[in-house]
């Protein structure tokens, strides 16, 4: 198994931030459009790539957030914390 699909389904398929109802979340158990987000990019860190504590799924909407910084880091690192 890839480690995209296997942190979808660490994930519940779920975006991670819709769940918690944050930053202008449409549908709390939203699985449309999933995608894995590297929370400290690979430019930065090259070796956390296939880290599971570095990686959260997201929909499209919060990835660009969290892509363009509006997400802290530090906010996504505590929720994947949870997660594992």
């Amino acid at each position: 198994m890839n480690k995209s699909k296997w942190i979808r389904e660490r994930d519940k398929h779920l975006c991670q931030i819709c769940l918690l109802e944050r930053y202008n979340t449409q549908t709390k158990y939203n699985f449309n459009n999933i995608e894995v987000h590297h929370i400290v990019p690979l430019i930065e860190a090259w070796d956390k790539r296939l880290e599971d504590s570095n990686l959260i799924s997201l929909c499209a909407y919060h990835h660009k957030m969290a892509e363009s910084g509006q997400i802290p880091k530090n906010e996504l690192i505590g929720i994947v914390r949870q997660i594992i």
